[in-house]
């Protein structure tokens, strides 16, 4: 079976045209998440939660397409991305709200320096990261249209917690790739979220391919006869 990874590297030169302007679509949004953040903090991290995510599971949602094998054109993007947004958007609004709502909790405390806020502060943290954490899965889960908001939480929570190595490895991809962000020219930045889109989708597919593993092999263990 070929690996997702270098099955996703094999995928970036024929279809380098809809990676490149889905992720010129990301690092555009980017750039003015950037140009706001400079006047007012907070609403820099609403767009990246609002705009620059949905837009990346755009994306996510192309490189998923092509890993498999099937096609996925310039045309199909433009025609999927308004459907695409608005799934994005029902799941990254939460973790926006819950992120915002423990910086400011997390602010709170740093200011007023009372140990009182330091419990909301630090469940702030832990939800924040929680919530980023399962939806590293819903995310992609959801904007390819395969179940409800609660059905796209439900799996993820249940693909994430069995396969931490993945998900970790996707979040630590973007961690890097907000930091190079931060140094890159605007040439650089644009084609930036291609591979985190294709090492994001391989990973997804790595921790869905071992979680139905591990439902076939419970569902096959409660089928077989007694001894």
């Amino acid at each position: 079976m070929t690996r997702p990874l270098p099955g996703a590297l094999r995928q970036v030169w024929p279809n380098l045209p809809v990676l490149a302007l889905g992720s010129a679509l990301v690092a555009f949004a980017w750039g003015l998440a950037r140009v706001a953040a400079v006047a007012v903090p907070w609403a820099g991290a609403v767009l990246i939660g609002l705009v620059v995510l949905p837009l990346l599971g755009a994306l996510l949602r192309c490189c998923t397409v092509l890993l498999t094998g099937d096609h996925f054109g310039i045309g199909t993007l433009v025609r999927t991305l308004p459907s695409s947004f608005a799934r994005g958007l029902r799941i990254c609004a939460p973790i926006t709200a819950v992120a915002l709502l423990g910086s400011a909790g997390t602010y709170a405390w740093q200011v007023s320096g009372s140990a009182w806020l330091l419990p909301s502060a630090a469940l702030g943290s832990i939800l924040t990261l929680s919530a980023m954490y399962v939806g590293i899965v819903a995310l992609p889960y959801h904007v390819d249209g395969n179940g409800s908001w609660l059905r796209s939480w439900q799996v993820g929570l249940f693909v994430a917690t069995r396969n931490p190595v993945p998900v970790l490895a996707t979040m630590a991809a973007g961690v890097l790739a907000v930091l190079a962000a931060e140094h890159l020219s605007v040439a650089l930045v644009l084609v930036l979220p291609t591979p985190v889109a294709l090492v994001w989708a391989s990973a997804l597919r790595t921790a869905t391919n071992r979680s139905r593993q591990l439902l076939a092999a419970k569902a096959s263990q409660k089928g077989a006869p007694p001894r």
